[in-house]
Order: C-alpha cells, then sequence, then structure tokens
C-alpha cells in the first residue's frame, strides 16, 4: 500500500493533468452544441497532447497520444474507430518527431515541433488517403481546412517554444544562482 501511495505522490502532477484534459476532452462535444461552433476544428486534442508533451514525461505523452483519440471514439463516438486509431499513430508519430529532433538534432522547440507537426499530418493524410481508397473510411480526406491547420500549427507551435524558451531561461537563472 504505501508503494502505491509513493507512485501515487510521485506522479501527482502527471495524473492530475491527465485527468484535466480527459475532463475537457470529454466536455468539449457539449460545449460545441452549446455554442453551436465546431470546436473540434481547432485541433483539441493536439493541443492536449502538446499540453501534455511540456508538462509530463515522455511515457505519459505516447500514452496520452494514442489514448485520447481513442477514448473520444469509444465515448462520444467521433472519430470513428479506424481514424482514432490513425490519429493515435499520427500523435505517436509527433511525439517521436518532436523527441528527436529536439534531443538529438538540437532544434529549437518551435522548429522542432512545428516539424514534427508537418511531418505526422503527412504520415496522417497518406494513411486516411490509402483507407479512403481502399473503402475502409468514408468523407473527404481533408475534413478541417487547410489554412486552419497551418495556423493551428505556427501558433501551438509558438507557444509550445516561447514556453520552452522561458523554462531553458529560468533554469540557466536557478544554475547562476539568481533565484
Amino acid at each position: 500500500m504505501t508503494t502505491a501511495l509513493a507512485t501515487l505522490h510521485r506522479y501527482k502532477a502527471t495524473f492530475l493533468i491527465d485527468a484535466g484534459l480527459l475532463l475537457a476532452l470529454y466536455m468539449l462535444p457539449v460545449l460545441s452544441h452549446l455554442t453551436a461552433f465546431p470546436l473540434y476544428k481547432l485541433e483539441p486534442m493536439r493541443i492536449a497532447l502538446i499540453i501534455a508533451l511540456l508538462f509530463t514525461n515522455r511515457a505519459n505523452t505516447y500514452l496520452i497520444a494514442f489514448t485520447i483519440p481513442l477514448a473520444s471514439a469509444v465515448v462520444t463516438g467521433h472519430p470513428e474507430l479506424l481514424k482514432a486509431v490513425l490519429m493515435g499513430i499520427e500523435f505517436s508519430i509527433l511525439v517521436a518527431t518532436f523527441s528527436y529532433l529536439a534531443r538529438s538534432v538540437r532544434l529549437p522547440a518551435f522548429a522542432a515541433l512545428a516539424a514534427g507537426i508537418l511531418f505526422s499530418k503527412l504520415i496522417y493524410y497518406s494513411m486516411k488517403f490509402i483507407a479512403l481508397n481502399a473503402g475502409f473510411l468514408t468523407g473527404k480526406l481533408i475534413s478541417t481546412p487547410v489554412e486552419t491547420q497551418v495556423v493551428l500549427a505556427v501558433g501551438t507551435a509558438a507557444v509550445f517554444g516561447l514556453v520552452e524558451y522561458y523554462r531553458a531561461k529560468q533554469g540557466r537563472g536557478q544554475s547562476k544562482g539568481t533565484r
């Protein structure tokens, strides 16, 4: 019992962030209905993933990447299950690409995240194209306008980059004894 409590205490922030993200995502259909605005076009799952990337560990971010679309499909029926699997793959590729570019190539956070979003979207749309042509999915290849996706990708990457910049700046200040 004490081991379980120690583990819970150690990952308390991660659990709280995950719970908050999941609750917010589960409430999106209600908010969309109340506001008559299609909130899904703002890519809330990607935003939740990026919040997890900023404030939790990498293993948890992979868990969030794959389970958020699946949980949404099971709980709300949207997206359909195959599309949720494709989104989980896309989000996992985003995390892997960002991690590689930021840690191994040492790209700045903005560039690494923007490249990760672009690369993962290319993979997602390739997989979706194949699924549509094979008859496994119905609908359009691109449902959210490309312009909206570009603005959201750049905006999200910019905010992420700023947060990472200020974190690094604070870390340097603390190591120099200024805090």
